[in-house]
Order: C-alpha cells, then sequence, then structure tokens
C-alpha cells in the first residue's frame, strides 16, 4: 500500500498566522489578573487627579472671576504655554484647568503604557518566565498580542473614567469624551513605541529608557511649538503629544487629530510584531558589546560593582536633568518681568526658581525609589545569591548600594540646579543664580536621603512592601504642593518628608530640620539592615 503526503491547500497561510496567535485569550486574561491590583492603581489615581487638580486650582488660583482673567492672560504667556496650555475656547474654570494640567495627563497615560507594555514582554524574557510559558501550546506573537490587548483595554477604561471626572467638574458630555479619548490616543501610541523598544533592547530598563527618551522628545517639540504660537505652531504639529491637544477641547472641537496617533500607533504596533519575528526569544536587535574576559581591579570591590550597575540609570537621569533644568531655567527671564496683577509685589522670577528646586526633589525621590526597588528585583531573580556566597556579606552589600544611590541623589539635583541657574542666569543677565540655584539644590539634599530610606528599610522588614514606598514620595508632594492651598492643618502638612525645608524663595539652609532629616535617614536605613540579616533572601519566591 502507497501513501502520498501532499501540501494542504487553501488555508495553509492563515493557519500559519492564527498558529503564531495561539493562547492569546489565555495571556491576556493571566495579564489581567496579575495586573489588577496595579492597573486599577494607575487608573484611580489619574482619574481622581482630575477633580483634585480642578477644585485646588479654583480654590487657590482663579477663586473670583478676576482672578480667573488674569490667570488666563498669565497662561496665554509663551512661557507659560511651554508647560501647559494652550487654552482654546472661552475663558472658564474649565477651560483653564485644561491649559494647566492637560499635558501632566497626557504624559501620566503615556507613562502608564509603557511600563505595562515593558512589564509584560521584555521583562517577562529577562526573567526567564516567557521562555516557560512559550514550552506550552502558545504562540510566537500571543505575549505581544496580549500585552497590546491589555493596553488598548486599560486605556478605554481610562478614557471611560477621565470622562465621567472631567463631567463631574462641569465639562460638557461631548468635550469631556474628547478629553477622556486625547489620553487614551496618547497612551496607546506610547504603548506602540515601548513595543518596538522591548525588541531593541536586551532589558526592561533600556526598554523604558529609550520609550522614555521619545517622550521626553515629544513633550520639547510640543513646547518649542507652544512658543511659536498662541494655538501651537509648525513645531507642535511634529509632537504626538501636540496631536491630542490639537483636537481643541472647549474650543472648536474636532477628532481628526487623534487619527494620527491612531496611525502612527499602528504602524509602529506593525513595526514591533515585524522586528519580534526577526529576533530569537531573550535575544535583542542591539547585541550586547560582550565583557572582559577579567574584572579589572577597580570592580574588586562591592562599592564599585554597585556604582557600575548603577553607572548606566545615574548617567541617564544626569543628562534629563541637565536638560529640563536648563529649559526651565530659561523660562525664569520672561516669568521676572511679568506685570500682572495676580503677581503684585512678588518676585515671581525667584518663585518660579524655588518652585522648580523642589521639582527636581521629587524627581529625584523617584530615582532614589526605583534604585531601591531595583534591588529587591535583583534578589527576586536570584542575582545577589552568586555575590552573597562569596566573601562579601549581606550588610556589606546593602550598605555599598544603598552608598552610591545616597551619592547619586546629593549630586544629581546639584547637576540640575547649576543647569537651572545656567538657564535662568542667561534669560535674565544675573549670573549669580547659578551657584545660588545649585546651593539651593544641594540643601534639599535631607529630605531625598529620607525617601530613599524609606523603601531600605522595607526593603529589609517588609521586602513584599516595597513599592508602598511610592505612596510615601506621592503623599509627601501632594502634602506639600496642594495641603495649603486646600486649607489643610499645618500638622498635617507637616507630616509629608517635603515639608520641613524651606524651599520660597530659594530656600534657606535649616540647621535644625536638616540634622533630624538626616538622622531619620540613617535610622530607617540602619532598620533596612537589621531586617535583612534576619530574614531569607527572596521569601516570596
Amino acid at each position: 500500500m502507497t501513501t502520498t503526503v501532499t501540501r494542504a491547500r487553501g488555508r495553509t497561510g492563515s493557519t500559519a498566522a492564527s498558529s503564531h496567535l495561539t493562547g492569546t485569550g489565555a495571556m491576556v486574561r493571566l495579564a489581567l489578573r496579575r495586573d489588577r491590583i496595579k492597573l486599577t492603581l494607575w487608573l484611580v489615581a489619574i482619574t481622581a487627579l482630575v477633580p483634585r487638580f480642578y477644585h485646588a486650582a479654583v480654590s487657590a488660583v482663579v477663586p473670583t472671576p478676576e482672578a480667573l482673567a488674569e490667570a488666563s492672560q498669565m497662561i496665554r504667556v509663551s512661557f507659560m504655554r511651554v508647560l501647559g496650555g494652550p487654552l482654546f475656547g472661552e475663558v472658564s474654570t474649565q477651560s483653564y484647568f485644561l491649559a494647566a494640567y492637560w499635558v501632566e495627563f497626557l504624559l501620566a497615560a503615556a507613562i502608564m503604557n509603557m511600563m505595562l507594555m515593558t512589564r509584560h514582554t521584555r521583562a517577562e524574557e529577562q526573567t526567564g518566565r516567557a521562555e516557560l510559558i512559550r514550552a506550552a501550546v502558545v504562540g510566537r506573537h500571543a505575549q505581544l498580542t496580549a500585552a497590546l490587548i491589555v493596553a488598548v483595554i486599560s486605556n478605554a477604561a481610562l478614557a471611560a473614567l477621565t470622562t465621567a471626572a472631567t463631567i463631574s467638574i462641569g465639562f460638557p458630555a461631548g468635550s469631556a469624551l474628547l478629553f477622556g479619548a486625547s489620553l487614551a490616543a496618547t497612551g496607546l501610541l506610547f504603548a506602540g513605541v515601548t513595543a518596538v523598544t522591548a525588541q531593541v533592547t536586551e532589558h526592561p530598563r533600556g526598554a523604558n529608557g529609550l520609550a522614555g527618551l521619545v517622550l521626553f522628545a515629544a513633550w520639547l517639540l510640543r513646547g518649542a511649538g507652544a512658543l511659536q504660537s498662541e494655538e501651537g505652531g509648525p513645531l507642535f504639529w511634529l509632537s504626538p503629544i501636540g496631536w491630542s491637544q490639537q483636537v481643541r477641547v472647549l474650543g472648536d472641537e474636532r477628532w481628526w487629530p487623534l487619527g494620527l496617533s491612531a496611525v502612527l500607533a499602528g504602524l509602529l504596533v506593525a513595526g514591533a510584531y515585524s522586528l519580534a519575528s526577526r529576533r530569537d526569544l531573550g535575544a535583542s536587535l542591539v547585541t550586547p558589546r560582550p565583557g572582559r574576559a577579567s574584572a579589572p581591579a577597580w570592580l574588586r570591590s562591592p562599592f564599585t560593582l554597585a556604582l557600575r550597575l548603577q553607572q548606566a540609570a545615574i548617567l541617564a537621569w544626569g543628562a534629563a536633568f541637565l536638560a529640563v533644568g536648563l529649559v526651565l531655567g530659561a523660562m525664569t527671564g520672561g516669568m521676572a518681568v511679568t506685570d500682572l496683577p495676580i503677581f503684585s509685589g512678588a518676585d515671581f522670577g525667584r518663585a518660579w526658581i524655588s518652585l522648580m528646586v523642589f521639582t527636581g526633589s521629587l524627581y529625584t525621590g523617584v530615582f532614589a525609589v526605583l534604585s531601591v526597588i531595583r534591588l529587591r528585583a535583583e534578589e527576586v531573580r536570584g542575582r545577589i545569591a552568586p555575590v552573597l556566597a562569596g566573601p562579601t556579606g549581606r550588610s556589606t552589600w546593602y550598605w555599598s548600594s544603598l552608598l552610591v544611590t545616597a551619592l547619586a541623589v546629593v549630586v544629581l539635583p546639584v547637576v540640575y540646579g547649576t543647569a537651572l541657574g545656567v538657564g535662568a542666569a542667561l534669560s535674565t543677565g544675573e549670573p549669580g543664580l547659578v551657584g545660588e540655584v545649585a546651593r539651593a539644590s544641594l540643601i534639599r539634599a535631607p529630605e531625598v536621603l529620607v525617601l530613599l530610606a524609606v523603601p531600605a528599610a522595607l526593603l529589609g522588614l517588609a521586602p513584599r512592601a516595597v513599592n508602598a514606598a511610592w505612596a510615601v514620595l506621592v503623599y509627601s508632594g501632594f502634602m506639600q504642593v496642594l495641603g495649603s492651598y486646600m486649607n489643610l492643618p499645618g500638622w498635617l502638612v507637616n507630616t509629608s518628608v517635603l515639608s520641613h525645608l524651606p524651599w520660597h524663595p530659594l530656600g534657606s539652609f535649616a540647621p535644625v530640620a536638616t540634622v533630624v532629616l538626616t538622622a531619620l535617614a540613617a535610622a530607617l536605613a540602619i532598620l533596612g539592615q537589621y531586617g535583612l540579616r534576619r530574614r531569607d533572601l527572596a521569601a516570596d519566591v
């Protein structure tokens, strides 16, 4: 008996295509279950800030029609449009809210999607979980497709929630829906950006870093375009963030600019699939350089190893601080000469610099928390076990890593403050601002050291709760910035880590607060060491 084997006809291509997506539904359910807390927190936080920012602005900045008219005049000035604006339509508390805060919501949506995509693509490959999943009946593109589907679901939820939130503060239903859609469009576009960067680099941090550079470039282009024209010049249209703002909520509203985001997002997703088809699992398109056969002498100590591991992040943050500081400092000259009645009797230029110095401390706190969370990730992935198997003890590893981060949170504000001072000096013609602003940034270091010590203590005492350090950072920033505007009791505002060093104008040295904050940071760090020495490593694995 003879048997002849022939190729199946008709549906070979579709069968091959479907096999690449096998298991996508299960992957979507798994991703949603894993992210049920993180995504919920992101969505609730962004949505809750809509009424919070609106009511804070109404009560503190525009409580009367006269103040609203003055503030609206201010927001139309070119240097303020760089940070917010443009202001479309008739002057109202709602249009002022958009001009002042719209960009912040767009940035938050983008960051949420960047972290989501990296978490479910490149991070899964680095930890080895993707290889384990691929050993089952799962298609080549199922993981990427599932991550994109979760991003679509998340952005749809974000659009719905923010639409409801903006309706609650007086937006017409159509305008509220357009505002929510603008956030979702920006989020999906940067999900596509991160889908591409996850194919390019080998590590999640690199993927997030490249996507962050794209976001920073989009922010700079939007700001440069805002300087060109009151409603956004040509450069505004080169920025995806600008596309979302050009829907002109509360003005001559239009939906078609969101089509630009949809088209670019589609092209990026297609590119991500194409790149994913051209690399092996766990590999990257940019091949890492091979290391030396033997380590140099300067890497023989735990401190230098910790420095080597963090140097890329420190350099990246330093470059970002340098660029942002120059841009923000360059706005000081325009603000210093404003004659708006709302700022009568105040040196608004110095007030602006003081606020930017405080903002630099807040962002440095973000770096500090991320650095300690990275230590926990290294522990969970089993990478510190070989280090501790040698002569290096837990305490040495712990203190070496913290010391590198502590030095960084002292140096980074000085870099930022110097750049801020240079920009301010160039725009005002006051060269003395360079040293003054750098000093003002440096004297806030004890606050950031406390923000560093909080996750360090959690790392030792309650490692599963190390991410709770974000709550301390957000709470401290919220209380310091909005506490007085909301007429909260002084004792409650003082529970913020960031409320004990004077910061306006340009801050001043407070020896008692400096000593107390430094001692508190040291005590928390010692508690972290105590807990680390008495617990098992990676106890939850």
